[in-house]
């Protein structure tokens, strides 16, 4: 039996809705996404931002489909679509509200049933991620050039005798906006390093901006840094501005 067929009976039967539920969260779903401006001018490397609808009210919802078909009668055209566990969506959405199936048999979720939703899945221990994490998210050299935090986050490597290189990229996971990940070359405590790190460039970094750390004694932390020049080596000279 498949999602649609399912929805259809938890909406007349309140006790298939659970069933409907736990199915859905492990499924994969499409959502529809539109080119970044990025996108324009590298298209193999830019993130996709998700598209919305709005219904009579003026509500406004990011539709999911449960299968390609669907999404391309809703489209009735080509667009550009992606695919992701359904839980990982819901997670990735979870402050907004979603339509699933709009202009079939649709089912909305607000937000409040989004997070009791992700809770759910939480304590039934459901992964958010129906396939290798790796292959859902990229790296890239950056669009910008992020000069004062490669600044301060110099001045405090120069501090830290432990740290050899640092690297900055783009981490793109799924549809997502791309966020600002530092590799960091170091023997020793990374958690107390980073802890560290965090609280320094806080005055610098901007209230849209998220950023995140990884050693590069990892796998994912290699995969990144291979992406751009370090920015930061002990030993050579770094000028900063008084």
């Amino acid at each position: 039996m498949n999602l649609e067929e399912l929805l259809q009976e938890a909406m007349t039967d309140s006790a298939k809705r659970s069933i409907f539920l736990q199915t859905l969260i492990r499924s994969d779903v499409f959502v529809m996404c539109r080119k970044s401006a990025e996108a324009e001018r590298n298209s193999q490397q830019a993130g996709l931002e998700l598209m919305t609808v709005r219904n009579a009210q003026g509500t406004v919802f990011i539709p999911f489909f449960t299968s390609y078909r669907i999404l391309s009668m809703f489209a009735n055209r080509y667009v550009e679509c992606y695919k992701l566990n359904c839980l990982r969506f819901f997670e990735l959405i979870q402050n907004r509200s979603a339509v699933m199936n709009p202009n079939y048999d649709s089912r909305e979720f607000y937000s409040p049933e989004l997070k009791a939703i992700l809770n759910i899945a939480r304590n039934l221990h459901i992964k958010a991620i129906s396939y290798n994490e790796l292959e859902t998210i990229r790296y890239r050299e950056p669009q910008k050039p992020f000069y004062q935090i490669k600044q301060y986050a110099s001045k405090f490597f120069t501090t830290q005798p432990n740290v050899e290189r640092a690297f900055l990229v783009e981490m793109i996971k799924g549809g997502e906006k791309p966020q600002i990940l530092i590799v960091v070359d170091m023997m020793g405590n990374t958690r107390k390093l980073f802890v560290g790190l965090v609280r320094y460039l806080y005055k610098v970094k901007k209230s849209n901006e998220r950023l995140f750390f990884l050693s590069y004694e990892q796998e994912l932390g290699k995969r990144a840094a291979s992406q751009a020049e370090p920015f930061y080596i002990r030993n050579k000279k770094h000028y900063f501005q008084k």
